[in-house]
């Protein structure tokens, strides 16, 4: 039996590690003159050790046979005037490209797969071409061609729909563009795009009920696509991870932090191995959880092995608010980074601890590479706010802020409080920082944040009556204690003591009324100044805690 043969018996048994180590020998004797080989034998060898080291998951040097396996392949059948390729070549390519991915090296693996003929793209390469395009960031109608042809190939291909969807194409225009969707068909079939062929499982309401989530999702309608999957997770599909997941990335986005962390954790209930995500619930569970929660996230993360960001992320978090030590998270963000460039969590988690240790220039860098990344959502703008700030650069901050409720965040309700909370900074932009407030409270009047800015914006602009109204229409409905602390220092000022005693008897402990009491006493209290506050004035919490960090000084890299 031939070495060849002897290394096609390891093959077929799927004994990896010895079928690499073999053929490795083999090619090394063929170098050094001793057992000479064949194009074509060689041809073997190749594919089998990239075969090896593919499913080895040894990327780096499967890429590097697979590219001796298609070139040895070409030297073969240079006079081949066939056009058509064998499926093996194909799949070579796939691989590759598979591979070029995993090491960032995007433009390589989309010239790989633009390398295969057009009449021998599957579906499956069709799906492979759209997302590298992108991913390189390349024109969209050829990324939107891509998926048209996979979902040609094969109508069921979801993520197709969610990937055009996110591309710009309009839910109608996916709908009716074949008459399986009679039922919805559009009037002037003449106007739609070149018919493809839709899946039967559009005739299903389920089925189209997420695909419109999707599209309100990635048309950053956020209220309204979580509002759509929780219909969803009630009425249709009440275990589905990726519907959890969508809901509680959207309710994430939308700053319903308790909502996301709570659907969140369910899905990661449902599959304990689940990871897409999960670093969106470390994040949670740093800022909501007061209990040990966060340290069995970083546990059970540990349990699924090191080679998952989202592990890193939550040890990063964990070293946050534990061990108060941020210039450990620096070093571990920058670790989940280098895993996987497209986390903009990574780069929140660094900003935040960099920003923690006072490197305000750096914290920066990283907020608006996470801005730039993902330009919808808050918490990359947040960040560069609160960097800007702290370097008292407010100008750059009011621009800064104004511009993304123009472009990025047009509906987005923390934009618009934060945009008033840095115009209120100065005395002449009290005015616009009222707008901008009001304009918050439109988009959502129960949140609480603006409700209290606003107040205190009514507050410095004399119109206490305002404030008070406010404040006194607020707390009906809403249980937050700020609310009923600014409306009873908002009484003081007005000189309304009855009415302010009768809050305080209402809904503060004997111990506030004492304490107003004495204060109400003294003439000082009623000129306008404010009793102890805590921090009210910081109303997030990314930006609370800032530490006087002193000790090692870690050095690393700007992403």
């Amino acid at each position: 039996m031939s070495s060849i043969e002897q290394l096609e018996t390891l093959r077929n048994a799927e004994l990896y590690d010895d079928c690499k180590i073999l053929a490795e020998f083999i090619l090394v004797l063929d170098e050094c003159g001793k057992e000479y080989l064949t194009n074509e034998q060689r041809l073997i060898v190749y594919r089998y050790l990239s075969d090896a080291t593919w499913l080895l998951h040894e990327y780096n040097l499967a890429e590097s046979y697979l590219k001796k396996t298609l070139h040895t392949y070409k030297q073969i059948e240079k006079n081949d005037k066939n056009t058509t390729e064998p499926d093996w070549v194909i799949e070579s390519k796939y691989r590759q490209h598979i591979c070029l991915l995993k090491l960032n090296r995007s433009k390589e693996a989309l010239t790989i797969l633009e390398s295969i003929p057009f009449h021998q793209r599957s579906a499956k390469i069709n799906l492979a071409l759209g997302q590298c395009y992108q991913k390189v960031g390349g024109s969209n109608p050829e990324a939107i061609n891509a998926f048209r042809e996979c979902l040609k190939q094969n109508p069921n291909t979801f993520s197709a729909y969610t990937s055009l969807l996110a591309l710009g194409v309009k839910l109608n225009d996916l709908l009716h563009t074949h008459p399986s969707a009679a039922s919805i068909h559009h009037e002037n079939q003449a106007q739609q795009p070149t018919p493809i062929t839709i899946s039967p499982l559009v005739r299903q309401t389920w089925y189209r009920t997420l695909l419109q989530a999707d599209a309100c999702s990635v048309n950053r309608e956020f209220s309204e696509a979580s509002r759509l999957y929780q219909q969803i997770d009630a009425q249709y599909l009440p275990q589905s991870t990726y519907v959890l997941c969508q809901l509680g990335y959207t309710q994430y986005l939308n700053g319903d932090y308790g909502q996301a962390l709570h659907s969140l954790q369910r899905a990661q209930q449902i599959d304990p191995l689940l990871l897409k995500r999960m670093d969106i619930l470390a994040f949670l569970t740093y800022s909501e959880c007061k209990d040990n929660s966060l340290e069995k996230l970083v546990n059970h993360f540990m349990s699924l092995g090191d080679q998952h960001s989202e592990t890193w992320i939550a040890i990063g978090y964990y070293w946050l608010k534990r061990m108060n030590k941020p210039t450990r998270t620096v070093y571990l963000a920058q670790k989940a980074y280098a895993l996987d460039n497209t986390k903009i969590q990574a780069l929140l988690l660094k900003g935040l601890a960099l920003f923690k240790l006072k490197r305000y220039s750096d914290s920066l860098v990283h907020y608006k590479e996470a801005v730039r990344l993902v330009p919808y959502c808050f918490e990359g703008y947040k960040g560069v706010v609160d960097g800007y700030l702290a370097t008292s650069r407010l100008s750059d901050a009011n621009m800064f802020i104004t511009n993304a409720v123009r472009t990025n965040l047009k509906e987005n309700v923390r934009a618009y409080t934060l945009c008033g909370q840095v115009l209120a900074k100065e005395a002449s932009s009290l005015d616009k920082a009222r707008v901008y407030l009001e304009k918050a409270l439109s988009l959502n009047s129960k949140y609480t944040d603006a409700i209290i800015s606003l107040a205190e914006v009514y507050g410095q602009l004399k119109q206490q009556q305002k404030s008070i109204d406010l404040l006194k229409e607020h707390m009906q409905t809403n249980n937050d204690p700020r609310i009923r602390q600014l409306l009873i220092e908002s009484l003081m000022k007005s000189g309304s003591n009855e009415e302010m005693l009768q809050q305080v008897v209402r809904n503060f402990p004997t111990c506030h009324f004492e304490r107003l009491e004495r204060e109400m006493n003294d003439d000082s209290s009623l000129d306008g100044g404010r009793f102890d506050t805590g921090n009210m004035g910081d109303l997030d919490r990314m930006g609370d805690d800032v530490m006087n960090y002193s000790g090692e000084h870690y050095s690393d890299d700007d992403l």
